[in-house]
This record gives C-alpha cells, structure tokens and sequence, in this order.
C-alpha cells in the first residue's frame, strides 16, 4: 500500500490539472509537471516568478482581486477565469480554483488548481455567436413577416394553433391553443377539403379564397398553407398565411366594370372603331365599321388598313400613323376616303390614338370612324351653287348712276355720244325686255274714237274692267260683293254675302262673316256670272275678329 506521502506525489505528478503553489505575494513556490503539458514551461522556469506575469493585462485585475479575497478571508474558495501566456507566446483560457492554506503547515501557502478550458471557451463563443446569430434571425424573421402584412399562423398536425403574428391577431382575434375549425370557422370537426390537411397529405402548397362579413361590410381572404418540416423531413406543422385581398377583389371588380363598359361601347357603339397593332393590322372591328364597309368581322381582321383606304389617301394615312406610334405621338384626325366591298366610296372622318404601356411604349391605336359622305355630298352641293351663283352674279347687268335723256325725244345718250332709244339702250344694259301696248290717255289723244268705244260707256268700262280684274288677279281699286252658295265639306247650305278681295281664273279670295269648312263646295255670282269652287283654307282677318278670309278655287267656269 501507497504511504501518504508517496501518494499525494504520484497524484500531482499524473494529474490533467496544473497544481500551483504561490506566496501571498504571487510567487510561485511550487508548480506541478502539468504545466509543461498545458502551456510549454518546465515547472523550474516558472519556480520563483510571480505568477501575475504570465497573466493577460485585461484579465490581470479580475485574478488579483480573486487572489487578494482569498488571503482575506482563508475560508472562500473562489474560482476565476482568465486568459495565461503559452509559452509559445499564444494565450491560453484557463479555469482557475483557488484556496488558502497558509495555516496548514505542510503546505504554507495558496493552492491554485488550474485547468486549460481554452477550447470549451471557444465552443461557449461559438455557441453564444449561434445563439445571437439565431436570435437575429428570428428578429429578421419577424420583422420580414410583420413588414409583408400577412397574417402569419402555425398549427401543429392535429390542428391546434401554436403561433399567431400580430396580423395575424388582428384579422381573426387570439387564438393561441385552440384548434383551428372551432376557432375560426365555429365547427366540431375539421372542415372539408380543408387546405392544411391536403399540405399535410401531399406535402405542397394549397390556396384558397375566403370571405367574411365584418362590421366594415366583406372581406376577402386568400389562405396560403404550406407544411413545416423537422431536420429530418418529417412534417411537423403547417403554416398558414392569410392575405387581405378585399382591395384588389374591388379592383378587379371595377376593372371588370369598366372593361365591359369599353367592350359595350367597342361592339355597339355607333361609330365604327377599330383596333390596329403598330403595323396598321387590325385586331378587332365593330359592327358598325363592318356595316359601313361591308365586310365580315373575319375578313377585316388580320387585314392592313390600306387595303380598305382609297389608293389617293393611302401616304397621308401612313404618315400619320408613323407619326402616332413614335413616343408621345399626338392624337390626330384626318378626312380619308374608305373603299367599301362592293367598290363605293365613303368619305370618313378617322380619328385615332396610340394605346401605351407604363412605360409610354405604344402596344396599339385605336381609331373611330364616322361616314361623312352625305355631309361631302352636301358641301360639294354647295360649293356647285356657289360658283354657279357666282358666275350668275357676275353676268348680272346693272344699270345705275345719273343717266343723260332727251326731254323731247326720250333717246338716251350713251358714253360715245351716240343716242339710243330707251328700250334699246335698257336691253343693252340689263337682262329686262319689252312688249308695248297703249294707255289711255295716248288712245284718247291719237285715237278717239276707240277711245270712245272702249271708255265712253261706264257700264262697258266696268265690265271691261271686272274683266282685266279676271285675268290678271288684279286687286280692286273699291270693295266688289257677291252671293256665295254653299254646300257640302261640313257647312250647312247656305246662302251668304261676301266681299271679294282678290279674283283670277285660278280662283279668288273673300271676306265673310262666317267660317266656311275646308273642301265646302261654293257657287259664286255676281249677278251676271256663275262659277263653281272648292274652299282651299281660312282664317279670321287679323284687322276685324268677326271677318274672315277665305279662299276659294276654281273647279271650271260657267257663262
């Protein structure tokens, strides 16, 4: 058997742990053959030497303060680490456990154990790096999840709910150890064709789209499962993204709206319109443009404009239309000439517009176009009567000025001095012409005896006259009355008084007292003629409200 001595020796001298001796001072008494295997010394290298040199200078204070509360107080034993020059001039971390035994006379002294933890410090850095690398991450993670604005929820294989972000809270309340069906779709019992459990089947990605009537009207969701996987692959959970998408539903709503309204207006719109890609190739037609030329939906589309274009307005078109894909091309309007199916022409009013992507690249134009013809028709028409009035105004003679007349002869003078009759010079110099009678006073001065004949009598000269009146439609010179019979046309038979205020072959109009129905057939006399005739139209005289004006037209007249 070992004696005491023999084995507390072999002890120290086979121990892993530098065994170290130090005077209150620090100076190394003993040192162990241990310290040649951990930092390189020999034990007599270090014998004699504080021990506070080999000590890291930031590690110096923490050791001495150690050393010092173990010479105060002999009954503490503390422990320290701190970092010890290796030999080779390389730091090494080493775990040091101190105890007092100045009092216990085989020793005298404080008794340093130490070990080199050196790479378990490493392991603890690297630990402690992996966790603030682990706990950045779940931070980046976190922020990334809160900065998306998903609601972000985690479930466990039998549908209990681990995990819910705080939009996640928002959107549906917490939840945080309830299963799932119950906590948002009220059930007993998991939902059908419930997307979390087809991810947890097939291991993929299912989405869904949900809504939810709330105190702010429906919501729409889009629900977004995925499975959550262990180092191993084995699926462990399920996390479910949900997504607000009541905005972009509404959007697509509207969008939807106002496409229809463009597809109302493109198809049944009363313009032709037409959409066409940079190379003038049509692309879709309306109705009426196929109306208007003619043709089928199928036999426009895929066709260049300028095969329906008049041959004359074919480079103007063209040029526009380069002019209109160029970047910010403006809108143009332009009068072309359209060639129908048939081969007749149309004049059209063509308005077009480039349509542009975000990024103003024109995609395609799009055109309206109105037949003018008829308005073409009409203002060529016009033009026409224009120049004809024009050319008639210019033939138009005038005469005008003072004009110099013979007061015997009545001969006119003209600007070369030669004098001319005054019929010959007004043909001359006007569009009128002549007939020539004889008036009264001339009959009665070189013929009076037919003076006598025709105007001596006054019983003959008013007959004569009644009879000029007859023929020409002259109106009296004094108020002639008549006796009118009338029949039929609605009015009751009847005779009545009327005041003639004009008369001709054609027919005559009268004053009456009584309003004589239209069509009512009417027998004129004026005591020595009888003509028959139809009331045409009447009015009440504008002069005298109990009178009215009639008038009447011949059918045939009687002697």
């Amino acid at each position: 058997m070992f004696k005491g001595k023999d084995l507390f020796y072999a002890l120290i001298q086979n121990s892993s742990d530098i065994i170290t001796v130090l005077e209150t001072d620090g100076t190394v008494r003993y040192e162990s053959p241990s310290i040649e295997r951990v930092l390189g010394y020999a034990p007599d290298e270090l014998t004699g030497r504080n021990a506070f040199e080999t000590i890291h200078p930031d590690d110096l204070d923490c050791a001495r303060e150690a050393f010092d509360r173990i010479i105060r107080d002999p009954a503490v034993s503390l422990s320290a680490e701190f970092r010890v020059r290796h030999k080779d001039g390389s730091w090494r971390l080493v775990e040091a456990t101190g105890s007092n035994q100045i009092h216990n006379p085989l020793i005298t002294g404080i008794v340093v154990n130490s070990r080199d933890v050196t790479d378990r410090g490493k392991a603890e850095e690297l630990l402690k790096e992996a966790t603030m690398q682990t706990q950045a991450e779940r931070a980046k993670s976190e922020a990334i999840i809160t900065a998306i604005g998903d609601g972000i929820s985690v479930q466990d294989t039998d549908y209990t709910i681990l995990y819910q972000n705080e939009v996640h809270k928002r959107m549906v309340g917490h939840h945080i150890g309830e299963k799932c069906y119950k906590a948002y779709q009220r059930r007993d019992r998991l939902c059908d064709q419930c997307h979390l459990a087809m991810s947890f089947r097939d291991g993929k990605i299912h989405k869904e789209e949900q809504s939810r009537v709330t105190d702010k009207g429906v919501r729409y969701y889009e629900i977004s499962a995925s499975p959550l996987r262990d180092s191993t692959g084995e699926i462990i959970a399920g996390i479910e993204a949900v997504r607000d998408i009541t905005e972009r539903k509404q959007m697509e709503e509207r969008l939807r709206e106002s496409e229809e309204r463009f597809r109302r207006i493109f198809e049944d719109g009363p313009l032709g319109m037409i959409i066409a890609d940079p190379g003038c190739k049509v692309l879709r037609v309306n109705k009426a443009l196929c109306e208007m030329l003619d043709y089928t939906e199928q036999e426009l589309v895929g066709k260049d404009i300028e095969e329906w274009t008049h041959p004359e307005d074919i480079e103007a078109g063209t040029k526009l239309t380069g002019l209109l894909f160029q970047e910010e091309g403006p809108l143009f309007h332009l009068e072309k000439r359209c060639v129908r199916k048939d081969g007749k022409t149309l004049w059209t009013n063509f308005t077009a517009a480039a349509i542009r992507d975000r990024e103003g690249t024109a995609l395609s134009a799009i055109a309206m176009i109105e037949d003018i013809s008829e308005r073409k028709w009409a203002e060529r028409e016009r033009e026409k009567l224009i120049c004809e009035l024009q050319a008639a105004l210019a033939n138009i003679k005038t005469l005008k000025g003072l004009i110099p007349m013979c007061a015997w002869c009545k001969k006119i003078r003209e600007d070369s001095g030669y004098w001319k009759k005054v019929e010959t010079y007004i043909q001359e110099h006007s569009d009128a012409s002549f007939t020539h009678g004889i008036c009264p006073d001339c009959l009665r001065k070189h013929d009076p005896p037919t003076y006598e004949k025709l105007f001596g009598n006054d019983e003959e000269w008013e007959d004569l006259r009644r009879e000029r009146q007859s023929s020409t439609g002259e109106r009296s010179s004094r108020p002639l009355t008549c006796v009118l019979s009338v029949t039929g046309g609605g009015s009751k038979n009847m005779l009545l008084t009327a005041e003639i205020e004009d008369i001709s072959d054609a027919g005559m109009c009268v004053l009456t007292d009584r309003p004589l129905a239209q069509g009512s057939t009417v027998t004129f006399s004026d005591g020595r003629k009888h003509r028959k005739g139809i009331v045409g139209w009447q009015q009440k005289d504008d002069r005298d409200g109990g009178t009215y004006r009639v008038v009447i037209r011949f059918a045939h007249k009687n002697h």
